[in-house]
């Protein structure tokens, strides 16, 4: 959903999810004055589920159900273990694991899909420490950046790392194993016209008519993506972060974590 066009969501418009935006940052600087009051992990789980109410309740729709869960989860591990990413992963999933006693967000399109196609999507991604982003799309993005590309297109290149890997629930509910399928492949293709220095914007352009046609979405890839973003503006890598951390500070190497 864009300036562009509604993607594959006939019943989203730009306006609808600039709300949405808007209402999940009021839940992650209520999560961030929580924990700044020491309050218990229970307190920002009923945030959570606040705000996931919130947000069916003003929009009709759980726009970004999955940028609350992974928002939250990430600020709560960030704040257990401040300015130390190679310590990140391993929080995230303590955090997970307390989070998520039924291993299981029941209800979902997402959990009916993790059931249906025995995958285990952004609850096993949770669990084991989101390693998508860290060994994915945050090298995927470095990578880019040291070959000498902007920023963009090092997001893109960070998107195309995770549509490789992320077992997408939202791709598997709207296409199926098929739809998967296709992300795979069209995220290969997206990583080599990167690494090759090739036009990529046209063969978007292009992918995002063909999803469209088949009501394909990759909303996994998108949370996990604003995810990784998030995390490199935190670094001090990415807009600005840059500008607001010491010119002093070290980023981490680029390479799997």
């Amino acid at each position: 959903v864009d300036r562009r066009d509604q993607g594959s969501h006939p019943d989203l418009t730009l306006a609808l999810m600039g709300r949405s935006v808007a209402l999940v940052g009021g839940y992650l600087r209520e999560v961030v004055a929580s924990l700044g009051r020491g309050e218990p992990l229970q307190a920002q789980v009923a945030l959570g589920q606040a705000a996931e109410a919130r947000m069916l309740a003003t929009l009709g729709a759980n726009t970004h159900r999955g940028a609350i869960f992974l928002g939250g989860l990430v600020l709560v591990a960030r704040h257990r273990v401040p300015g130390d990413e190679a310590a990140l992963p391993a929080a995230l999933s303590a955090v997970a694991e307390a989070l998520l006693p039924g291993r299981s967000l029941a209800g979902s399109h997402g959990d009916e899909a993790r059931r249906a196609f025995g995958v285990g999507g952004v609850v096993g991604e949770a669990l084991a420490g989101l390693p998508s982003v860290f060994r994915h799309a945050l090298p995927a993005w470095r990578a880019a950046r040291a070959r000498g590309q902007g920023e963009e297109a090092a997001a893109f290149a960070a998107m195309g790392a995770l549509m490789q890997v992320v077992e997408d629930t939202t791709a598997l509910h709207r296409a199926g194993a098929p739809g998967l399928a296709r992300l795979r492949a069209d995220g290969r293709e997206l990583s080599r016209r990167l690494e090759a220095g090739e036009a990529h914007l046209g063969y978007l352009a292009g992918l995002n008519d063909q999803y469209r046609e088949q009501r394909l979405t990759m909303g996994g890839v998108a949370d996990l993506l604003g995810v990784a973003l998030g995390l490199l503006v935190d670094a001090g890598e990415l807009g600005a972060g840059r500008a607001e951390r010491p010119t002093g500070r070290r980023a981490p190497p680029p390479g799997p974590r």
